[in-house]
């Protein structure tokens, strides 16, 4: 009985921590139209962040690497190295909240020690012209042994996915 409290337990956690990589819906400033979406394709994806946020050069790469996989992954075909190509535009993630929370406060009590991601997502062609941009967070504050063994790295994976959605062709 007690094997089987101590299995809830960790089967409990796992799944909770799974909300950490699920997808926030990007609410969109400058929506791309149906005929942009269509005809879309990308050439990079970038991050860059306000002044004072902390986060290092390395997680921007991994950020970037992950937002490009899950694009790939959702999207396939849709990263092109011809920049040239007439609808060709970068992915720029301006990141302007990262907060790497704290996982004893977090097992401690929900809602204390929360990990957050929040960005300013631009569509810019190969102009310079913005043209579209889209605000996309990513939050995890559960508590409990679920808060405890989540990282930012669980809460990195439900970003890229959520950015992942902006390009997504929706069937």
């Amino acid at each position: 009985m007690k094997s089987f409290h101590i299995f809830y337990v960790a089967a409990l956690a796992v799944s909770l921590a799974g909300c950490a990589s699920s997808v926030s819906e990007p609410t969109a400033v400058q929506a791309l139209t149906t005929e942009q979406k269509a005809a879309l394709h990308l050439t990079d994806v970038t991050a860059d962040a306000d002044r004072g946020v902390e986060v290092s050069d390395g997680d921007l790469g991994l950020i970037c690497q992950k937002v490009r996989a899950e694009i790939e992954t959702q999207s396939p075909g849709i990263f092109t190295d011809h920049a040239n190509a007439g609808s060709a535009v970068k992915l720029n993630i301006h990141i302007t909240k990262f907060e790497r929370g704290n996982a004893f406060a977090r097992m401690v009590m929900m809602g204390l020690g929360q990990i957050r991601i929040e960005a300013d997502v631009d569509l810019i062609d190969r102009s310079g012209h913005k043209m579209a941009e889209y605000k996309v967070a990513k939050d995890f504050a559960l508590g409990g042994i679920a808060g405890g063994t989540t990282s930012i790295e669980d809460v990195e994976e439900g970003f890229a996915k959520s950015v992942a959605e902006i390009v997504k062709a929706k069937a």
